[in-house]
């Protein structure tokens, strides 16, 4: 047995990794919509919240109606 044919690493496993397609335009233009309304509806909801819900997620009513009249296109912003 040659010194070349043996493992270097013994034990270990060997991962070979897949390259996996880009998503068509198609795809892409279903997820962004998806998206965007995902973040109408969460916004629909923070605003239906009363102060005794904001109280306990520790927010103001002014940075609920903040968030709550963002456009659906842009992205969440941080509350905290």
């Amino acid at each position: 047995m040659s010194h070349l044919s043996r493992d270097p690493f013994p034990g270990t496993v060997e991962i070979w990794s897949v390259p996996t397609p880009r998503p068509g335009l198609g795809g892409r233009l279903a997820a962004t919509l998806a998206l965007w309304r995902e973040r109408a509806r969460a916004r629909r909801e923070l605003a239906t919240l009363d102060l005794r819900m904001l109280r306990d997620l520790g927010l103001s009513p002014s940075q609920v109606e903040f968030e709550a009249n963002q456009p659906f296109w842009r992205r969440p912003g941080c509350l905290r």
